[in-house]
């Protein structure tokens, strides 16, 4: 049996079910949903009257974890061959593992879903993925009737840091401000709020945030959050190219980092991006983490910023 436990930013409940996760092919998915990062497979909840003790399931792959130095080769590579490729920016990710036991999921995430009340908590456990726990602070869509606000979420700062934004920073927030504006444009939505940046807090790091809000036309919700993931802020810009260059230089499969989670539903949806998020398994947790390079970018500070990232949820484990 699979299992959802989950629990909407803004609210104190959380739901608990049990079921199966079924491959969604050709068709919209309905109710808890669940992709890979370039949404190839995704996965909706079908509960189930029938209750079992919870299993958790272990993925038979292992995540590929990358030293500090193996990690400035390969985003050095990266930057040198930005002008080649015409990338402008790219998030390039990594794996961090730390010892934590699957055992203890269900007390993480009654963890992570005190410490961010403003964050979409998850935890999943399904034969067709293994088991994943997440915080995200970054809404895909959400959308009621033909109303349907989204938001630009890139630039980082540890929460303590108190020196002012750079160009590189702004720059970086820019490219997903344009591309989430073009994107709705093309989905023929009429753009009824573009409202930022302002600097907010996630945990333990602050971002830039842009608020947008619009109409929808005659495109289903579903449409627009298929054409509007995977935004700069989890992959680049332009994105084939930075697709490109990510597939080139990544050494492990993202799988459900930076994919899509959430509800949807024709009338009503809310659908996030899988950031701040791990899989578990027997002993060990797999923590995936971005940064978003531009040309400017130094690697040694992309790794401190996805170091602070990683206590998003390192903070919570330590504690339970």
């Amino acid at each position: 049996m699979d299992l959802i436990y989950y629990r909407l930013p803004g609210e104190s409940d959380f739901v608990e079910q049990q079921g199966q996760f079924e491959a969604v092919r050709g068709t919209v998915p309905n109710g808890f949903v669940v992709s890979d990062f370039l949404h190839q497979r995704i996965f909706q909840f079908v509960p189930s009257p029938e209750k079992s003790s919870p299993v958790w399931h272990i993925h038979s792959d292992q995540p590929v974890v990358i030293s500090q130095r193996d990690y400035q080769i390969e985003a050095q590579a990266m930057l040198h061959a930005f002008p080649v490729m015409g990338v402008e920016k790219a998030v390039y990710s990594r794996v961090k593992s730390v010892s934590f036991p699957i055992e203890k999921s269900e007390q993480l995430f009654h963890e992570l879903a005190h410490t961010y009340p403003n964050a979409f908590v998850y935890l999943i456990s399904s034969a067709q993925f293994g088991t994943w726990v997440g915080a995200t602070p970054e809404t895909l869509v959400k959308t009621n009737g033909n109303q349907l606000s989204t938001i630009a979420l890139a630039g980082t700062h540890a929460v303590n840091d108190a020196t002012e934004w750079t160009n590189k920073e702004y720059e970086e927030h820019d490219f997903v401000v344009q591309a989430i504006a073009e994107t709705l444009l093309r989905n023929h939505c009429t753009i009824t709020l573009n409202d930022g940046p302002k600097a907010i807090q996630a945990g333990p790091v602050q971002h830039l945030l842009t608020d947008f809000t619009a109409r929808m036309g005659d495109n289903s919700a579903w449409q627009i959050a298929m054409d509007l993931h995977p935004t700069p802020a989890v992959c680049g810009t332009p994105r084939m190219a930075s697709l490109d260059l990510l597939t080139s230089r990544e050494m492990h499969d993202r799988f459900l980092y930076a994919g899509i989670v959430g509800l949807y539903s024709e009338e009503q949806s809310r659908l996030f991006v899988n950031l701040r998020c791990a899989q578990l398994q027997q002993e060990k947790a797999y923590l995936y983490l971005g940064g978003g390079y531009t040309i400017d970018s130094i690697p040694d500070l992309e790794w401190e910023e996805t170091e602070n990232k990683s206590r998003t949820l390192l903070n919570c484990m330590e504690k339970v």
